[in-house]
């Protein structure tokens, strides 16, 4: 699993673990202007009558969230639409005022990704984007 940002979204894409796989998916990020935000994370899939969950959370301070979006996919359709295309979108808060486009010079995400039955395989991480060193 990578994330990639843009201005307005978080691109959440998941692939298979090969490097031909990952580069594929840098290749077409950095073609719509997206830009990587943490190294990929490995996320174990299991063949099991399962959900795929994500849910993504906007990080206002180090007590509160508030969730830009949660997304649920079976995982047969999300093994049918092929894995190194899976990909989730999440829009960011609209920064149009000016405290707002402040605060959002830098933010964390918490993305959490997991199948409802195995949660103890569950994905948790937060991802730190610097938007200043972001054009």
């Amino acid at each position: 699993m990578a994330c990639f940002y843009n201005q307005s979204s978080i691109r959440i894409r998941f692939f298979d673990k090969t490097s031909d796989a990952y580069e594929r998916c840098l290749n077409e990020e950095f073609q719509l202007k997206h830009y990587l935000c943490d190294q990929p994370q490995d996320f174990l899939l299991y063949d099991y009558d399962d959900q795929i969950c994500l849910n993504v959370d906007f990080e206002l301070s180090t007590l509160t969230r508030i969730n830009i979006g949660y997304k649920e996919i079976s995982l047969k359709s999300f093994w049918t639409n092929h894995i190194h295309r899976s990909c989730f979108i999440f829009l960011i808060p609209n920064n149009t005022d000016d405290l707002t486009k402040m605060f959002l010079n830098q933010f964390a995400l918490h993305i959490n990704v997991y199948q409802p039955k195995i949660l103890e395989n569950a994905l948790h991480t937060r991802v730190f984007i610097n938007t200043l060193n972001v054009c």
